[in-house]
């Protein structure tokens, strides 16, 4: 089986050859213990090698979202890969597309794909039988690069330059692509790098200013799927908080970019914005254009890759 993962600091989104798609937030914890409450609670567990952990949804009460510069050395990073490929059925060898920030990328490509190379084991999601599966041949790409393969192959966009920038969850990339009159994509090395803030940014700034304002203890992953928080007895809407604070790092996003790129930034056809974080620049910078399906960007760009290998 042919599968893309992006596993980026705030969800994983996984694409397979025959279509399937799979995306839940990047939070794992082993399971919490827990008082057996018969049928009327219980607490779905994926197991990984006999060992029961919480995933996605069900770990944003007890796991903290991807942090570690290593994704090589982070267990967790490897893991979700293993739980995503079987979400998509994967059983036997896989053949694996990932990737990484483009700061990383350099640094960074040929311990991850030597690390997930033969990593594998027996994975069971909540019902339904043991899967497994391992990572035969892996393949390494860098963030936005892959991205900016399909979004601008289309004849929505004419030839000439274009900024693509990756608005993630902890990263947010930018790159300088010329399309050529024939089609091709060139990217400038030199107008290319990554900014640390994104997403995260908007959540943990709103977790920080309601810890101060009720004095009580709030993480970025819990205000994130949260329309409201409770307080003593009092439901808190966080939407307007939320929408303020989206703005102002939006804004951070684009003053960022506008001091990486210079006058680049300035002699382009267009700003095309991928990734879960893309609305942020949109709506702060006049004129720049969110590509279709953005969060999926880099995993269908992971896709495309392996399949035209």
């Amino acid at each position: 089986m042919r599968i893309a993962i992006d596993v980026g600091h705030g969800w994983v989104k996984a694409v397979a050859e025959d279509g399937g798609r799979v995306c839940f937030p990047a939070l794992i914890a082993p399971m919490p213990a827990t008082v057996d409450l018969g049928e009327f609670a219980s607490m779905d567990a994926v197991v990984i090698e006999g060992t029961r952990y919480v995933v996605g949804e069900s770990a944003r009460q007890h796991a903290t979202p991807l942090w570690s510069r290593e994704k090589a050395a982070d267990p967790d990073t490897l893991r979700l890969h293993l739980v995503a490929a079987a979400q998509l059925g994967a059983v036997g060898p896989v053949k694996l597309v990932t990737g990484l920030p483009l700061a990383w990328y350099g640094p960074q490509r040929r311990a991850l794909r030597e690390t997930l190379t033969g990593f594998g084991g027996a994975v069971t999601l909540p019902g339904r039988a043991p899967q497994r599966l391992w990572f035969d041949r892996v393949l390494v790409l860098p963030q936005g690069v892959a991205a900016a393969g399909p979004v601008l192959a289309t004849d929505a966009y004419e030839p000439g330059t274009y900024v693509v920038v990756d608005v993630g969850y902890r990263t947010t990339d930018h790159l300088l692509v010329e399309k050529t009159e024939t089609g091709k994509l060139v990217f400038a090395p030199d107008a290319a790098g990554s900014i640390e803030i994104g997403v995260y940014s908007v959540f943990h700034s709103v977790a920080d200013a309601l810890a101060q304002a009720y004095h009580l203890p709030f993480t970025a992953a819990e205000v994130e799927a949260a329309s409201f928080v409770t307080v003593r007895g009092q439901k808190i809407d966080v939407t307007q908080r939320i929408r303020a604070t989206k703005e102002a790092v939006g804004r951070q996003v684009a003053q960022k970019l506008a001091a990486a790129l210079d006058a680049h930034l300035e002699k382009v056809l267009g700003v095309v914005a991928v990734g879960g974080g893309a609305d942020l620049l949109a709506a702060v910078l006049p004129g720049c254009i969110v590509s279709p399906d953005p969060q999926w960007a880099n995993a269908a760009g992971y896709l495309a890759a392996l399949e035209a290998g």
